[in-house]
Formats: C-alpha cells, sequence, structure tokens
C-alpha cells in the first residue's frame, strides 16, 4: 500500500526537503503552503478514497493556526495520525500539542521523522465516512448591511435609539469614519428589506444617507463550504457564538470593509474568516465585498492586524475602517 504524507508548512524550502527526504524513505509527500490547501487536500483524498499515512503539520501557518488545525483534523479525521512540527519549541507549545501523535522541533533530519512515521500505529486507510455536511438548509432569511449617514443638523442618538431597537435591526453600532451608523438587517427576503430602508429607515428623523451591502454566499467549490463547515464544528462554533447579542458586543472592535478582486476571493475569504480576531466574516455585493467584525484589545491593535495581516494579501483591492464607539448603554 502507498504510503502517503501530507504536509502543511508555508516554508518552501522546508517542503521540498522533506517531500526528497521522505520519498528516499518510502514515503510520498502532498505539500501544502498553508492551512486552507491541506483541509482541501484531506477533503479531495477522502472523497476519492486515497489512504493517508500521516499529517506533518507546522504550528505557525499564514491562514490557520497550527494547533487550531490539529483540533480540526482530529475532529474530522480521527484516524489519522497527526505530526506537529514547530521552529519556535516551548514546554507551553509542547503541552498544548499533547492532541498530536507526535511533536518534532525544527531543524530535524528525515531520519527522525520517517523513524516516527515507522513507528506510529497503522490506523485505518481510510477515514470514516462523511458526516453529514450542515449548513446545506435553504435559508429562512436573508440579511443586508446598512451604513447609515446623519444630517449634521440632526440628534445622533436620537436616530440611534430608535434604530437600536427596531424590530429588524440584528445590531446598530454607532462608527467612526464615513458614516455615523451601522445596522444589519435580517428579514424574510431582501425586497422586504428594501421596502423597510425605504419607507421606515429614510423616514427616521436625521437620516441623510443609506448605503445597502446584502449578504451572500460566495460562489465556492464544494471542498471550500465543506471545510469552512466542518472548521466551525470542529471549534464548537455556532451562529450564538460566532454572533453576541447587541447587549454583549466587545467594547473594542471595528467593522472593517474590503473590496477583493473576484477572482482571488476564494484564496483571500478562508484567511480572512479563519482569523483568531474575526468575530464575523460576511460577504457582501456593493462597493465592498467582504464585511468583517474585528475585535481586540485596543483599536491599535485592530489596524495593526489589518495594517499586517490584511492590506498585504494578494488580490485586496481597498479597504476601509469602521471603529465602533459607545453612546450609551443598552
Amino acid at each position: 500500500m502507498e504510503k502517503n504524507v501530507l504536509l502543511i508548512d508555508d516554508e518552501a524550502s522546508l517542503r521540498r526537503s522533506v517531500s526528497i527526504g521522505l520519498m528516499q524513505k518510502g514515503y510520498q509527500t502532498e505539500p501544502c503552503e498553508n492551512g486552507m490547501k491541506g483541509l482541501n487536500t484531506l477533503e479531495t483524498f477522502a472523497r476519492k478514497h486515497i489512504p493517508l499515512s500521516c499529517a506533518v503539520v507546522d504550528i505557525r501557518l499564514p491562514d490557520i493556526d497550527g494547533l487550531k488545525l490539529l483540533k480540526v483534523i482530529k475532529f474530522n479525521y480521527p484516524q489519522l495520525p497527526v505530526i506537529i512540527i514547530t521552529g519556535h519549541g516551548s514546554e507551553a507549545i509542547a503541552e498544548e500539542a499533547k492532541a498530536a501523535d507526535a511533536y518534532l522541533e525544527k531543524p530535524f533530519d528525515m531520519d527522525e521523522l520517517a523513524r516516527i512515521l515507522d513507528e506510529l500505529e497503522p490506523k485505518a486507510a481510510e477515514t470514516a465516512e462523511e458526516a453529514p455536511r450542515e449548513g446545506t438548509e435553504k435559508k429562512e432569511s436573508v440579511s443586508m448591511y446598512a451604513m447609515i449617514s446623519i444630517d449634521n443638523n440632526a440628534h445622533l442618538l436620537e436616530a440611534y435609539r430608535k434604530l437600536y431597537f427596531h424590530r429588524s435591526v440584528l445590531y446598530c453600532d454607532a462608527i467612526r469614519g464615513d458614516y455615523d451608523l451601522a445596522l444589519l438587517l435580517q428579514a424574510p427576503t431582501f425586497d422586504e428589506i428594501n421596502e423597510l430602508v425605504e419607507k421606515e429607515i429614510k423616514a427616521i428623523r436625521g437620516v441623510a444617507e443609506v448605503s445597502l451591502l446584502p449578504v451572500g454566499t460566495p460562489m465556492f467549490g464544494d471542498n471550500v463550504i465543506n471545510i469552512i463547515g466542518s472548521v466551525d464544528r470542529a471549534l464548537g462554533r455556532d451562529e450564538a457564538e460566532s454572533e453576541p447579542s447587541q447587549t454583549g458586543r466587545q467594547r473594542i472592535s471595528s467593522y472593517v470593509m474590503l473590496e477583493v478582486e473576484k477572482e482571488k476571493m476564494e484564496a483571500i475569504y478562508p484567511t480572512l474568516y479563519f482569523n483568531n480576531q474575526v468575530v464575523n466574516c460576511d460577504y457582501t455585493e456593493g462597493r465592498f465585498n467582504i464585511v468583517l467584525l474585528l475585535r481586540g484589545t485596543s483599536f491599535a491593535e485592530i489596524e495593526q492586524t489589518v495594517r499586517n495581516s490584511f492590506k498585504t494579501l494578494d488580490g485586496v483591492l481597498r479597504i476601509k475602517e469602521y471603529p465602533i464607539i459607545t453612546l450609551f448603554e443598552a
């Protein structure tokens, strides 16, 4: 039986040296440069019933934390052995990685890695039958962001209070920037939301401008959609956790809106979605095609994440930040 190893590491030189070294030991290596590519490969191997001997996962990856990825792999592919590798080893990291079948600190030689691979007890060649995928049911409602400007002569707090308690408003946040308020509206159809905006939102005293961003579903391949759902299940995420209540929203947070090249969306969206500071990641239509709710210990930390992690992504054309400010305690 073929001995296939999945290698997930962002260092091209390491992927190359491990692939060559393991080939000399009788292993075929499937190299992946990030966590999403690794999960996509796992999904493809499972569907094609191609057996894997082991997954070798680096802790520091550009899109998904390696220890989080370990948890996802163990949840979705419990029979697959996982070796965690790191160039930043410590007792604390080794303790966090104890769910793995083995732990290696860089640099390591191929004899050491091959020995661990050989010592791992053979497990089933194929992972268990795929669990039924969640999230494929027809939506019972739709959502839309409404970015609102308030007339300079109007009372912002008065408009804010009326919108905050509106029956169709999930969130109402006062923000800094070229808009004053950000709403997330929900209704059975987009037509109903549009009617609501025209007849009720715009009728509120002081509302000068409303820009709408309908929330949609990105047109990704089935693998990507399934992977995002499987990560959510593995990490115990659900709507209640990812969408905090009005009163429970973290004080230090910002809306971050991105314009992304459509052909780069499938690569960029998961990177944003899996970022530890991202609470919500919505695909939208309009001036921007991604809306994030980003949290942090300070606005400076959020700005640093945007500058260092998001603006550098190939395909990101434009970013606007809207820090959330507190007007009153609900």
